[in-house]
């Protein structure tokens, strides 16, 4: 190398040195702000996202390209799951029963235990009151709910209820850690209709680890609308979970999550649903009701039918659509939900039944016996949503800008901080929010947002109304790179909730903020 070159060299390297202290610094320096509910505010707050994105985009390309080699961009183009061989029938998570006949009263521990995913080989993973994923919590609206909680692990966890209307205290967010060998008694009342929810640790730094080892569980919540509604209500016969997880196990048929961890999101080969390898579901000549939850750390599905049949879409992450809604195929987010209905007494089955994702990957084989089920009909009206004239006339209060990848993630330009409130609301007072997918110079990637304690409405997307299937109640949405959403907000409940990327890698890596209701 020339001198002359050598010198363009150093400087070259120096500047990079000192650009990448300078992004560290500003980091650290971020100060506490309580006040950030304004548009002035949220405004300052998005220039601050402006400087990290510049920061950003005058890095090194060359170890900016290394790094994109190993993120998930916008999850475009990831590994492709392993299609299943329908080789095991799924497995049907255990409904919890309650300790008490007269009261809702449960009893959920965090535990570590061996499970036989694969044949004749013990994997180590986590699970509640089990060694693999948890039980079905059975709720009803207006039920008083009362739940020990224990710690079995070797490190702290929470128990955060997904979907849930709950006080900030028992939300089970970072702040409401139980320690190894602790446990804690929570009390709530179910305030909210019919819907499936669910249940997942929420430890600072330390959720997608302990998710991906196997702490997920459902929450089902009843109500007399839901009772009604003449749906498939038979619990693994024609009303199915379904929780779908991609994993990779290493060469000893083991999750190794510090191998496998990607800061984009962790994506594997291998789709367990229910817990289930190689899955495949029998049933019968009838219309059967699955509840989807995307259980994932990151991965995305679109699921269609391999013989490119309709199904129909009944319900969101918090309830019921008005009217059911046909369609070809659902997209979900990580920690999205929705329940559909196939029919399978008028689909043909001799080529082979499967449910599929956007690669064609067979997800779950379908077995259709020739015996006939419930000849059920679907409800033409089956709930009452509606977005106001009030609500749609309410001006934007607070602006959420969602920025980065693997670990250079960022709300309004700032990382998570456990002693720093971002944004303040009243109890039970309407406001509308603006969420933002702000590309970086490398185009960005999809962001699921979710926020605790609360079930929301979408106003819009880019300045127009929803689809059909998403004008339901919601406390997930995904968000594609330069998208603008609007939600009408509310919280029932005092208390301070997060809201975070679901990709559990970025929440981790500090794409979380604290919302103060009071």
């Amino acid at each position: 190398m020339g001198k002359k070159k050598f010198a363009v060299f150093l400087i070259s390297l120096i500047a990079a040195l000192v650009l990448s202290a300078c992004i560290g610094n500003n980091e650290n320096k971020t100060a506490p702000n309580n006040n950030a509910d304004t548009e002035n505010e949220a405004n300052k707050n998005m220039d601050m996202g402006k400087e990290e994105s510049n920061s950003m985009a005058g890095m090194d390309h060359s170890k900016m390209d290394m790094e994109t080699m190993e993120g998930h961009m916008s999850h475009d183009k990831v590994v492709s799951l392993n299609d299943s061989t329908g080789k095991n029938e799924l497995k049907m998570p255990p409904v919890l029963e309650s300790n008490n006949e007269k009261e809702v009263v449960y009893t959920v521990r965090a535990q570590k235990g061996e499970t036989e995913i694969f044949d004749g080989i013990k994997t180590k993973t986590y699970g509640y009151n089990g060694a693999f994923l948890g039980p079905v919590l059975r709720l009803s609206k207006g039920d008083t709910v009362k739940i020990r909680l224990i710690n079995e692990l070797d490190e702290v966890t929470t128990f955060h209820w997904h979907g849930l209307e709950v006080p900030g205290k028992v939300d089970g967010g970072p702040h409401t850690v139980i320690k190894p060998e602790e446990e804690e008694p929570i009390e709530f009342k179910v305030t909210q209709e019919a819907s499936t929810l669910w249940f997942h640790p929420h430890p600072k730094g330390n959720t997608a680890e302990q998710v991906y080892n196997g702490l997920a569980g459902l929450i089902y919540i009843e109500d007399d609308n839901s009772k009604s509604l003449g749906l498939p209500n038979e619990y693994g016969e024609n009303d199915i979970p379904l929780i779908f997880q991609d994993k990779t196990f290493d060469d000893e048929k083991q999750l190794n999550y510090s191998a496998a961890m990607n800061e984009d999101g962790t994506i594997g080969d291998t789709l367990l649903i229910n817990g289930t390898l190689n899955p495949k579901l029998t049933v019968k000549k009838e219309k059967v009701r699955l509840r989807l939850l995307n259980g994932s750390n990151a991965r995305n599905y679109t699921f269609k039918l391999n013989t490119g049949d309709s199904f129909v879409q009944v319900a969101t992450d918090g309830g019921f659509l008005n009217k059911p809604v046909t369609l070809k195929e659902l997209s979900l987010t990580p920690s999205e939900r929705a329940e559909i209905i196939v029919d399978f007494s008028q689909l043909n089955t001799e080529k082979g039944l499967a449910l599929i994702n956007e690669n064609e990957s067979i997800l779950l084989p379908f077995e259709v016996t020739d015996q006939r089920g419930e000849d059920s009909n679907l409800p033409g009206e089956m709930n009452n949503f509606s977005i106001t004239e009030e609500e749609m006339n309410l001006p934007v209060t607070k602006k959420v800008e969602f920025f980065g990848m693997m670990d250079k993630v960022t709300i309004n330009g700032k990382k998570f901080d456990a002693e720093r409130i971002d944004f303040t609301q009243k109890q039970g007072v309407t406001e509308v929010w603006e969420i933002y997918n702000k590309p970086d110079a490398m185009g960005g990637m999809i962001h699921p947002v979710h926020i605790h304690g609360t079930q929301f409405k979408i106003i819009s997307r880019n300045g127009e109304a929803p689809p059909e299937n998403e004008r339901g109640w919601k406390d997930s949405i995904s968000l594609k790179p330069e998208e603008r959403v609007k939600i009408a907000i509310q919280f029932k409940d005092k208390g301070v909730y997060m809201i975070h990327c679901h990709i559990l890698e970025h929440e981790d890596n500090g794409m979380m903020a604290q919302i103060k209701v009071e």
